[in-house]
């Protein structure tokens, strides 16, 4: 048994070491005749040059490693505000992202942020694989860097993934906001050397006494309950963002879902000794 969990665990660093986010350092860019575009990357700069005659998505000199990283402005553009976007994997056409058939421990890279006005970023990544129970693709497993304060001089970060699934992703999609809610002409934030790090076994979701989410479908307000203490409840929207997270210290806890989107969310739980579960939830 143990040579065959330490074979996974070579496998697996193998795979990552091989597979990793296209252009993940922003060193490749191509020319659109009006504005450069990040090789593999999806951006906002089509929308922004239309309307404000400007690119929000731009390479900057010097990388946090290497030549190039990627500085991203949220804008004025026609009668709003535009978020600076970039995302590797187009979430606006559903190309759901690049092939990525590992189970990383950690995602990383570094930033610098300078927010106008109170606003604040994310830098998220997402695993997706086919659940053949469901028929359907599932997210897999999240990690999310949220932003809300300046940071002056670039900052490394390390976030580990939180799986929701014991299956193996075969796309993983990335995506970079420089504002949130509100976004706020003037904040820029700027992002390089990307990647994932490490490797999880294929460990199993282990049961949680009692888990239940309560009513199913929801209009308002769900409960999340167990028969043994929780510590933290996790809800994610079917792109992987996640919706809420909260720290819990008792037997359940609340949802207000009033202000959700209609859809299908992952609700995960987990206790004390690091056992955790999920269950499907649909909003109407």
């Amino acid at each position: 048994m143990r040579h065959t969990t330490l074979l996974a665990t070579a496998l697996l660093t193998a795979t990552l070491a091989t597979a990793q986010i296209p252009n993940g350092g922003f060193e490749t860019w191509t020319n659109n005749v009006n504005y450069m575009e990040p090789a593999n990357w999806w951006t906002t700069n089509a929308v922004t040059h239309l309307l404000a005659g400007t690119a929000s998505c731009v390479p900057g000199s010097p990388g946090a490693v290497g030549t190039h990283h990627i500085a991203i402005t949220s804008m004025t553009a026609g009668t709003i505000v535009e978020v600076g976007r970039a995302t590797c994997g187009n979430e606006i056409t559903g190309y759901p992202g690049f092939p990525y058939a590992a189970r990383p421990a950690t995602f990383e890279g570094q930033v610098q942020y300078a927010p106008q006005g109170g606003d604040a970023a994310m830098v998220h990544a997402a695993l997706w694989g086919w659940n053949s129970q469901m028929t359907a693709r599932e997210v897999i497993a999240v990690a999310t860097f949220n932003i809300t304060s300046a940071i002056p001089s670039w900052q490394p970060f390390s976030i580990p993934f939180t799986y929701l699934s014991t299956n193996t992703p075969d796309t993983a999609r990335v995506f970079i906001e420089a504002s949130m809610n509100t976004p706020v002409d003037g904040t820029t934030i700027l992002v390089d050397d990307l990647h994932f790090d490490g490797a999880v076994g294929m460990m199993e979701a282990e049961p949680v006494a009692g888990f239940s989410v309560q009513p199913n479908p929801v209009d308002e307000r769900a409960w999340v309950t167990a028969t043994e203490p929780l510590t933290q409840v996790t809800v994610l929207d079917a792109n992987g963002r996640v919706v809420l997270d909260h720290a819990v210290g008792g037997l359940g806890v609340s949802l207000d879902a009033a202000a959700w989107v209609p859809g299908l969310y992952a609700v995960r739980v987990a206790t004390r000794d690091g056992r955790w579960a999920v269950r499907r939830l649909v909003k109407q």
